[in-house]
């Protein structure tokens, strides 16, 4: 198995990270919340991949998905510096998340274009 479709298997039975119950986290200028969406939104960029995955058909997403999930990486990065245990935790689920929707869709990105029989 490939660490494509490995990647691709863990994020189809991974749960979407939550957020604490109520909480509003803020640290660096940042809203956790804010990250929260935009990372939501990236997530459902990759049903494109699911289309690939169980079609073949290799249509990206029209915007710059790769470019958005390393800027939320890049924002998380900063959020996680000084935070307590309890923060650390969902902050970690977040940003393992988005490294793993990373991986997924530049992999989609270089398999898709470099197979030309797939459907566009």
């Amino acid at each position: 198995m490939s660490q494509f479709t490995e990647d691709y298997a863990l994020w189809r039975r991974l749960p979407f990270p939550r957020l604490r119950g109520g909480d509003t986290i803020l640290r660096a200028g940042e809203n956790l919340a804010l990250i929260h969406g935009d990372l939501a939104a990236a997530d459902e960029h990759l049903t494109q991949v699911i289309l690939f995955v169980e079609k073949g058909i290799f249509k990206p997403a029209r915007g710059d998905v790769m470019g958005v999930l390393g800027e939320i990486i890049s924002r998380l990065e900063r959020f996680g510096e000084g935070v307590e245990m309890e923060e650390r935790e969902v902050i970690e689920a977040h940003y393992r998340y988005a490294v793993l929707l990373h991986r997924i869709y530049g992999e989609f990105l270089r398999v898709g274009a470099a197979n030309p029989s797939s459907d566009r």
